[in-house]
């Protein structure tokens, strides 16, 4: 075989915040005794930024960096260049004749074996990491069956994608957070974020508005922490609340600190690092995974908004809300967040969700993605 032949091809061609949980594999991988050419493609400045900030963290890591412009209407048109990055689709076609030959693919998207299909790439293995923990049907698309395997956070993940006949238990190898490494090295201290010791509280809606609390409950939250001094409120919705504005006609606050004791962050690199998860100590959010990463990172207390007033309860994609109290009035957000600074009623359920949703090993969350892709590569059938 040549080295073009065996190169290994780890995609970081999404949005920055799918890059902490591919970059520990990546650099686990490009670290390993082989002869597999490791090539990590970059789709932004931002996914390059970060990709060299966590590779002071792996001296050992030997790959290829193929940095991608950016389109000319991202650098040069005010409208786009508010943007944090381009369409996955623009990154994927500078890249289809270097993937023709790869040995394999690693990707954190689902649309990955859309674009093979399309660009009729036969050769490489697929393997699917998946950027979050959640519980949602997202996570269970039944388009994950197109890759040829599926690296999982854990038992839940594993044993879902087999109940709902997404994929061959075959296919499934679990492998635990990598995100939670980048989050160990990244650590912040209250300190550096607030100049006092006040409890924070963290903010995350989701970005799907027909699913999120943000337009409806942003003023309220904002209003109540303007009056409440004592306690602090990081204000920080999932990246793409900002990204999607303009295409979704909503508005969006401006980053900023209130007051002393609000930081309303809509696309810092402190958003999708992990440091907000580490700092803080009451989650408040809605549908998003990132609770799932709350409290796989540090069983805490959590408030989910029910912005929608659904019937959630015995839905599966609601799973998440049985870990905190759900509370769908304005009315009841003051007594919330006052009791759930004195104990966590649901940690016992926390540290059971734990066990279930992420694997665990003697062996990093990293290193078991990157052993297993060697192992496949070299002794998998497909």
């Amino acid at each position: 075989m040549s080295n073009q032949e065996k190169s290994i091809f780890f995609l970081f061609i999404n949005g920055p915040h799918h890059v902490y949980h591919l970059i520990g594999p990546a650099l686990s991988f490009s670290s390993g005794e082989h002869d597999y050419k490791t090539v990590f493609v970059s789709g932004n400045p931002t996914n390059t930024d970060i990709i060299r900030e966590n590779e002071k963290f792996n001296e050992s890591a030997d790959f290829i960096l193929i940095d991608l412009p950016l389109p000319f209407r991202y650098r040069f048109i005010k409208s786009y260049r508010a943007k944090q990055y381009p369409p996955v689709y623009t990154r994927f076609n500078k890249i289809i004749s270097k993937l023709k030959n790869a040995s394999a693919i690693i990707s954190t998207s689902h649309e990955l074996p859309k674009y093979i299909e399309e660009n009729n790439i036969r050769k490489p293995k697929l393997f699917y990491l998946y950027h979050g923990t959640g519980s949602r049907a997202y996570g269970f698309d039944h388009r994950l069956n197109d890759f040829d395997y599926i690296l999982a956070p854990g038992p839940y993940h594993r044993d879902r994608l087999i109940d709902e006949n997404v994929c061959d238990e075959k296919k499934i190898k679990m492998v635990g957070q990598p995100k939670f490494e980048s989050i160990e090295n990244k650590y912040t201290s209250k300190k550096n974020i607030f100049n006092n010791d006040n409890p924070i509280f963290y903010y995350n809606p989701h970005w799907e508005m027909s699913l999120s609390s943000y337009l409806l409950w942003r003023k309220v939250l904002i209003d109540f922490f303007k009056e409440n001094k004592k306690y602090n409120l990081i204000f920080a919705p999932h990246p793409l609340v900002k990204h999607l504005a303009n295409k979704k006609g909503y508005s969006v606050e401006k980053n900023s600190k209130i007051s002393g004791n609000i930081i309303i962050d809509l696309d810092s690199r402190s958003l999708i690092d992990g440091t907000y998860n580490a700092i803080s100590d009451v989650y408040i959010g809605d549908v998003s995974s990132m609770v799932a990463e709350w409290i796989n990172y540090s069983p805490r207390t959590c408030i989910f908004i029910n912005a929608q007033k659904i019937d959630w309860e015995g839905n599966k994609n609601y799973d998440m809300w049985r870990y905190g109290t759900v509370i769908d009035n304005p009315n009841q957000l003051e007594k919330q967040l006052k009791k759930s600074l004195s104990n966590n009623p649901f940690y016992k359920e926390q540290i059971e969700h734990q066990q279930n949703f992420i694997y665990q090993s003697d062996r990093s969350a990293s290193k078991l993605c990157s052993d297993y892709i060697f192992e496949k590569l070299e002794f998998g059938q497909k």
